[in-house]
């Protein structure tokens, strides 16, 4: 059975979904996890959406442990993004190609979307062919650290991506200046019909995980531990709660709805 769905929202436009949750309109919010966590438990309830579980952080990286890790994750109930980011684009681990292939075999019967780098040309046909062969979502990454690339480069990015019949691409890159947030801001814009998900990172780039679903960006991303220019769980919840009012009214049905189930329980 498919795990994601595309519905037309009653407005002429394809909302994607990932496992329950529908992308559009509502910001989304990502909890990123380098392992299974207690934390988890209460994830749904603190505004958690979907859950990143960022293998190549994960603390065992044989198969068989990360398969057992992914599949704790997922008995959270939340729908689960799963990755294994090379070491080129920012990943933990430096890994072989083949051990990430191997890895990514093993985790995507489990989880609901995968995200592959587009940089990844040795693997990434083989990761798009798992992914449709179990009827996951495609997320195509990119991520450039040395700065934001000119609107040219970006536009040439979302084009390949896009070329592979991506379901989301996701566009991550370092701002230097206030201007490559404003500039991120309107390709993104530009862009909100075309699935995208974007992220200004560094210290200047913070505000772009408030402000980009407001341009289009389906996703939005947290971390157990924050590093630079990441937001901390409970006080991006609070923002978000604060900012966008479509977030403010699902989480209260959502509340309500668990505490509906832990009551016949």
């Amino acid at each position: 059975m498919s795990r994601w769905r595309v519905r037309d929202s009653g407005r002429g436009e394809s909302l994607l979904q990932i496992g329950d949750v529908q992308l559009g309109h509502v910001p989304r919010l990502v909890l990123s996890v380098c392992g299974d966590s207690v934390a988890l438990r209460r994830a749904a309830w603190e505004g958690v959406d979907l859950i990143e579980a960022r293998v190549d952080q994960f603390r065992r990286l044989d198969v068989p442990s990360v398969a057992r890790d992914v599949r704790a994750i997922a008995r959270h109930g939340l729908p689960v993004i799963g990755t294994v980011r090379s070491h080129q684009e920012g990943g933990r681990a430096e890994l072989k190609d083949t051990q990430r292939l191997a890895l990514f075999a093993a985790l995507v019967p489990v989880v609901d979307a995968v995200d592959v780098e587009l940089s990844s040309p040795s693997i990434l046909a083989e990761v798009i062919a798992l992914t449709r062969r179990h009827r996951k979502t495609l997320l195509v990454s990119f991520h450039h650290f040395a700065g934001t690339p000119p609107d040219s480069a970006l536009e040439g990015v979302l084009e390949r991506a896009r070329s592979l019949r991506a379901d989301l691409v996701k566009i991550a890159a370092f701002a230097r200046r206030p201007h490559d947030v404003e500039r991120l801001l309107r390709f993104t814009f530009r862009h909100k019909a075309r699935r995208l998900v974007t992220i200004a990172m560094g210290v200047q780039g913070t505000i772009s995980r408030f402000v980009f679903p407001l341009a289009g960006s389906l996703l939005t991303y947290t971390h157990l531990s924050p590093s630079l220019g990441q937001i901390p769980l409970r006080p991006f919840v609070k923002g978000l709660r604060l900012c966008y009012p479509d977030y403010e009214a699902a989480l209260l049905r959502r509340r309500l709805a668990l505490a509906g189930c832990g009551k016949r329980s």
